[in-house]
């Protein structure tokens, strides 16, 4: 009779002890085999060994980022940038030598008389770049007429309402039922050019700063830095500095140097920090450099040619690293982890307390009427109880009256005459008053005020004493 293996195993499963004492020992002679082999090989053996665990214990998720690069190039980036400051100082001048394009090809310039009268616009222009293959759907918002008219009271308003438009448009869409394709407007940058011809921020400079730094990242720029010398501009990058901390206008910080960053990125970072605020030069002309003979972009004088990617005349080249090389994406993180955060939070509070504004107005005017009414309804109880205790004083007067008379008469001994149907008629008056007193104590012990019952107390003390002496007079 044959067996039969239990629960269908193949007999491949099924070993003896025989057989296993036999791959003990096979194991034992290759263990050996390989330590010997390892004596003589060295190096060589170790590192293949090596090689070969780490392609046992290889999984695949390594491959995460470059799945993540693929998707994120696929889609494309999106970049708003929004450039604010008075007419004059170049800000279209270096918006076109960024980006190596043209956007202002349509524009017109107003004569002195249209701009008396100006008020703060905003221009949107798009573009679309594309650099080894990665896709940039760039926004350039532009606010011409600010800062440009008379009266500049308030300039920073139509800015300032932009601004709020794009993070209330995001979160209804962000709200809505196509979430999935969001296309974000929100301004990611604030470059705010600074005149060169003062000695710092000027009033209006720190006003609009003041009240747009928690909602836009704000890079100042210190416009036609090659009108100035470079002591000049270093002086006044310090004063520019020292009015926004005198100020606490919180502008864009560059975040400090990972640990595991190398030693290049490092300084590269620190340089760009120590440049804070950018001494721009912007052209859109190219020109013949005197030093090395090279064309270059660059801006013409009678002393000499101004080169704008020459770090030692500006810094347009660490402005352009840092805008668009390395802290483009820290710029959206900060906008949408931070400034459209605390937009969201102080919306959605503004919201949750004009719905409870009705409902807490209605019950407190509810409230309020309804104390009224009992404060009203005390008072009154209070008059009447005391016009009652003095109707009952003048009923206990007139019963004093009328028993002196008697006694000045001398009636007779059983109590029969005139006098005595007079007493009886007061009696019965202030037993009249006497309830009429006792429903307004009642009435006003109802009312549940403290006041009532104390009254109700007296007119009832009041009513018995007068009753008793009726009784006395009675007898």
């Amino acid at each position: 009779m044959t067996s039969i293996p239990r629960f269908n195993v193949s007999s491949r499963y099924t070993r003896t002890k025989e057989d296993s004492d036999d791959s003990r020992n096979i194991r034992d002679i290759n263990r050996a085999d390989s330590s010997r082999t390892a004596g003589s090989n060295g190096a060589a053996a170790s590192a293949d060994s090596t090689g070969s665990d780490n392609s046992r214990v290889q999984l695949g998720f390594a491959n995460l980022p470059d799945q993540m690069h693929r998707k994120a190039v696929k889609k494309g980036f999106n970049f708003t940038l929004m450039v604010v400051g008075e007419s004059g100082l170049g800000k279209s001048t270096l918006i076109n030598s960024l980006f190596q394009q043209d956007l202002y090809k349509d524009r017109e310039l107003g004569s002195v008389t249209e701009r008396i009268n100006k008020t703060t616009e905003i221009e949107k222009r798009y573009i679309e770049l594309d650099e080894k293959g990665v896709k940039l759907r760039l926004t350039v918002v532009d606010t011409p007429g600010f800062n440009d008219c008379i009266n500049c009271q308030e300039c920073w308003r139509p800015i300032e309402d932009y601004i709020d438009n794009t993070f209330e448009q995001y979160f209804k869409d962000e709200c809505g039922l196509n979430r999935k394709n969001i296309i974000d407007h929100r301004v990611h940058c604030c470059l705010y050019f600074i005149s060169p011809y003062g000695h710092g921020l000027r009033p209006i400079d720190v006003e609009f700063m003041r009240r747009l730094h928690g909602k836009v990242n704000i890079v100042p720029i210190i416009a036609k830095s090659d009108t100035l010398t470079s002591t000049e501009v270093r002086e006044l990058k310090e004063r520019v500095m020292g009015d926004l901390e005198r100020h606490k206008i919180q502008i864009y910080r560059m975040p400090e140097t990972d640990s595991d960053d190398d030693e290049e990125t490092r300084v590269q970072e620190s340089e760009i920090r120590a440049c804070i605020p950018f001494a721009a030069i912007g052209s859109n002309c190219v020109v013949e450099s005197g030093e090395t003979g090279r064309r270059v972009r660059g801006r013409q004088y009678p002393w000499g040619v101004v080169e704008v990617e020459n770090p030692r005349h500006c810094d347009f080249t660490k402005l352009r690293i840092f805008l668009l090389g390395t802290h483009m994406q820290d710029l959206k993180d900060i906008t949408k982890e931070l400034h459209y955060e605390n937009y969201r939070a102080k919306y959605i509070t503004e919201r949750m307390t004009k719905r409870k504004g009705p409902r807490e107005e209605m019950e407190t005017r509810k409230s309020k009427n309804t104390s009224d009414a009992q404060f009203e309804a005390l008072v009154d109880t209070e008059g009447l109880l005391k016009e009652k205790e003095d109707e009952i004083r003048r009923m206990q007067q007139l019963l004093q009256h009328l028993q002196s008379n008697k006694s000045s008469q001398g009636g007779s001994a059983d109590g029969s005459g005139p006098p005595t149907s007079s007493a009886a008629a007061a009696v019965t008056s202030a037993n009249s008053a006497g309830g009429a007193a006792a429903v307004s104590t009642t009435a006003a012990t109802s009312s549940g005020g403290p006041t009532g019952n104390s009254s109700g107390g007296t007119a009832g003390t009041a009513v018995g004493g007068a009753g008793a002496t009726n009784g006395q007079e009675a007898a």
